[in-house]
């Protein structure tokens, strides 16, 4: 793929906001929607295959990749407006929101908020029910954040990273497998350095419980999850299917926090059916 032909920039509430557009505009496109940290890199293995039929497009939140952080403080709602407004300038109508980990907290958000904006929602390992464990993780999910800073260091020819110890140390928090992902893969999730971000949507992200309005998210919904996650146990997200009307459940075995990238080829094949499903004839 030759990336930088598909990277724009917009101008949202007068900051910058990076992201790659990819494919046609038949049928109803796709948003994707990164973690904690990350990027729109963090859908590497899932942008061209869903690309093939449809249009997609995925963000850099504010404060993370390339965007640059908001004038406000970050906060999920604050994110959901940026979605809204990122949807309007790109003519989005109703897409298929797709959003991992701190993502699926902020898909789920902008559904209750722009219901009329959402087509369908699809949560991967998201942190909808966070906020009632949140303590617990907080230290794991901080030492995520930092972890990208070490790996950012590791790069170049005989460099930690090359070496499978050091790739599961810094990794293992959200992969099940860190040394069987190639190694430039691992160099696009880790970025160039820690996000300015991190700290404030960690925080935004404790701060917000939307646990008893997801009952009322009424857009079709697939929960996608992996069984040995170590962030958000998977019993989160039988719950979450359990809480939301109609919600599908998608569980991979011997998968971490990332299905996306742990298990591109049938995380993008459940994806693809769940569209099939639910969109109009």
């Amino acid at each position: 793929m030759r990336w930088p032909e598909h990277l724009r920039a917009m101008t949202v509430d007068g900051r910058r906001v990076h992201l790659v557009e990819l494919g046609s505009a038949a049928g109803a496109a796709i948003l994707l929607i990164h973690g904690l940290g990350g990027r729109w890199q963090n859908w590497l293995e899932n942008i061209p295959r869903l690309a093939e039929d449809r249009r997609v497009v995925a963000v850099d939140l504010p404060g993370f990749g390339r965007s640059q952080a908001p004038t406000q403080p970050i906060s999920i709602a604050g994110y959901a407006r940026t979605l809204d407004r990122v949807c309007d300038l790109l003519e989005l109508e109703t897409p298929i929101v797709v959003g991992n980990s701190l993502g699926g907290l902020v898909a789920a958000e902008f559904a209750l908020r722009f219901p009329a904006r959402v087509g369908s929602l699809a949560l991967v390992a998201a942190a909808c029910l966070a906020p009632a464990d949140l303590q617990p993780r907080a230290a794991q999910l901080a030492m995520l954040a930092g972890g990208r800073v070490a790996s950012s260091l590791l790069r170049g020819p005989g460099a930690a990273m090359a070496r499978p110890r050091a790739r599961h140390i810094l990794f293992a928090t959200v992969l099940r497998h860190p040394t069987r992902i190639a190694t430039d893969t691992l160099h696009e999730l880790a970025g160039d350095a820690r996000p300015p971000g991190t700290v404030a949507a960690l925080a935004a992200l404790g701060a917000h419980d939307i646990s008893h309005e997801l009952g009322t998210i009424r857009a079709p919904v697939l929960v996608i999850h992996g069984r040995n996650d170590m962030l958000i146990p998977c019993a989160d997200a039988e719950r979450l299917a359990a809480i939301i009307p109609d919600a599908s459940l998608v569980i991979f075995e011997d998968t971490g926090h990332m299905p996306m990238v742990e298990r591109p080829v049938p995380f993008n094949d459940a994806l693809l059916r769940f569209v099939e499903t639910v969109e109009p004839s």
